[in-house]
């Protein structure tokens, strides 16, 4: 019966609904069409779902010729929205619970493609999220100032506001950083630090990165560490923007060609990151599991709050085709595509052990367009792959191919037992912060067989090569053609010997995880990102509804 009490027009009986799937059509677009119509039954009459419908439409996830069709992906999404519905709508919790418990069990163990369709529907619950404004900024408000009177009045800035001993120790110099310069004031103050850029679009980034602090202070959460160390934004005159009137002077290394600026307090451990050496040593596995895990804990706080970063680290399907493609390259990790530089893409994540970093990288949520479960599982995968480079990093000169052409292996550098415990830990504290708290459930996944697969594609550079398209080569001038192939370690005559726009060109530039232009070579990754991302949707999901929070109860047989 409908809402209203009658049989809702153009359905038939619930009962012959039923009585037709038991009989697995033999057909697919029979049972395709089977599926369709038990969806609109159940959200024109949610009462009416039972234990008996969420067994038969597990029956039609599982039913191995269905998933051998070219379409069934399609049709298991189609399938798996069935027991969403029910998820969401019925008023049942012991039938809620059997859903939940039939769709989390088939995201972690199913066949492809239930598994992905599983995980996708899944990871679509809505959520009751309140994602602030983008920050925003005026260039036109910078205060004009010269390098050299901004980094004294900063340092001035910063030690009358100290107290006690670290107001009496006297600051070593600012030093380079890439694009910043930095002052360290001592254990107990922190370092100042001036972030440059040389052009509008690079202005406007720090200026939202700025924006995304004082937005951040805000919170208690912040004030009270529970997001790490977020720097603490500086401003002069009223203004937290500086144009750079004249070029650097000549004591202080730098940038030497910025015109914009900001400042801020970070926390010493700013510029230590988790899978580099921080005072001439690797971190111990012990002090890179702790920043590995507080920092999955403070994204998951983060996203749970509307909040997203959206490169813990850089990824790409395709950088050589970066400035072509809609897409810009970027990664997508739910089509399963080729990982690009995967190794390069670690060496500076942004994330270390005072915490997050680069906030301008911070968006609203669904701001891009990207679902949540996307961004969830972007997270995720960021942890693992730098888990992987921690391990290949104890002996960085180790990588690519061998002087014979055969591939590098660095697989002896792993620990597959902590690699397990790391995989393991990051999702546990990714779904407590995410989750507002929760304990991670016990999936029973076998992450033994997830950390051997990691070992033996990330311990071994067999996918070096990517390659330089026509098309490609046309979108440059001369002069970026040459720079293009000395960047990627053409020497100067043999790039010289190169016309642009005349051949398809094969650079090794890897290690990447998949040949060029095929799939990633470590699908397993892709399932378990997939899997443990709709757990943490599910998992915050059912916490908001609170009448259903906690562990999902047993599902009837």
């Amino acid at each position: 019966m409908s809402r209203q009490g009658r049989e809702p027009t153009g359905f038939r009986p619930w009962g012959r609904i039923k009585d037709e799937m038991r009989r697995l059509p033999s057909d697919f677009a029979g049972a395709y069409l089977k599926v369709q119509e038990l969806n609109r039954f159940l959200l024109e009459n949610p009462g009416s779902a039972d234990h008996e419908a969420v067994r038969l439409v597990r029956r039609f996830l599982t039913h191995r010729p269905y998933l051998r069709q070219r379409q069934a992906l399609f049709f298991c999404k189609e399938a798996a929205t069935g027991l969403r519905l029910i998820m969401e709508n019925c008023p049942g919790r012991d039938v809620v619970e059997h859903a939940r418990r039939v769709l989390e069990s088939l995201a972690l163990e199913g066949e492809e493609p239930c598994q992905r369709a599983s995980s996708e529907v899944l990871g679509g619950l809505p959520l009751a999220l309140s994602p602030p404004d983008m920050p925003l900024g005026d260039l036109s408000e910078a205060l004009p100032i010269s390098l050299p009177e901004l980094l004294k009045r900063l340092a001035d800035l910063a030690a009358s506001r100290e107290r006690g001993p670290a107001a009496l120790s006297r600051p070593q110099g600012w030093l380079s950083r890439g694009r910043s310069l930095i002052l360290d004031r001592g254990a107990d103050a922190g370092i100042l630090v001036v972030k440059t850029a040389s052009e509008e679009q690079g202005a406007k980034l720090l200026l939202r990165e700025i924006g995304w602090m004082r937005f951040l202070w805000r919170w208690e959460d912040t004030r009270l560490g529970r997001l790490g160390g977020i720097p603490l934004p500086l401003k002069l005159d009223g203004r937290w923007l500086f144009r750079l009137t004249k070029r650097r002077p000549s004591d202080v290394s730098g940038p030497g060609k910025a015109e914009w600026a900001v400042a801020f307090r970070a926390p010493r451990g700013y510029f230590c990151y988790p899978n580099q050496p921080c005072g001439g040593r690797l971190p111990s596995k012990a002090v890179f599991l702790e920043t590995l895990c507080r920092n999955a804990l403070y994204l998951g706080r983060l996203a749970s709050r509307g909040v997203v970063h959206t490169a813990p680290i850089p990824l790409f399907h395709n950088r050589v085709q970066q400035h072509r493609r809609n897409d810009g390259g970027v990664y997508r990790w739910p089509r399963g595509g080729r990982l690009d530089r995967w190794l390069e893409s670690c060496d500076f994540p942004n994330f270390g052990r005072s915490g997050i970093r680069d906030l301008e990288h911070l968006e609203p949520a669904g701001a891009s367009g990207v679902s949540l479960y996307e961004q969830v599982g972007m997270h995720l995968l960021s942890f693992l792959l730098v888990t992987g480079s921690y391990f290949r990093n104890r002996d960085p000169g180790r990588r690519g191919l061998q002087a014979d052409g055969s591939p590098v292996d660095a697989r002896h550098l792993f620990d597959r037992a902590f690699l397990t415990k790391a995989v393991r830990s990051v999702f546990e504290k990714y779904y407590e912060g995410f989750t507002e708290g929760l304990p991670a459930p016990e999936p029973g996944w076998d992450l033994e067989h997830l950390a051997r697969r990691m070992i033996e594609e990330m311990g071994v550079d067999r996918h070096m090569e990517e390659i330089l398209r026509v098309p490609d080569q046309e979108q440059m001038t001369d002069e970026e053609f040459i720079r293009f192939l000395t960047d990627r370690g053409f020497p100067s005559d043999e790039a010289g010997r190169y016309r642009r726009g005349r051949e398809e060109i094969v650079l090794r530039t890897g290690p990447h995880l998949g040949a060029f232009n095929d799939r990633i070579s470590l699908p397993e990754m892709i399932r378990f990102v997939g899997a443990a991302s709709a757990l943490c949707i599910s998992g915050r999901y059912f916490h908001q509804r609170r009448g259903f929070a906690g562990e999902a109860l047993p599902a009837p047989a």
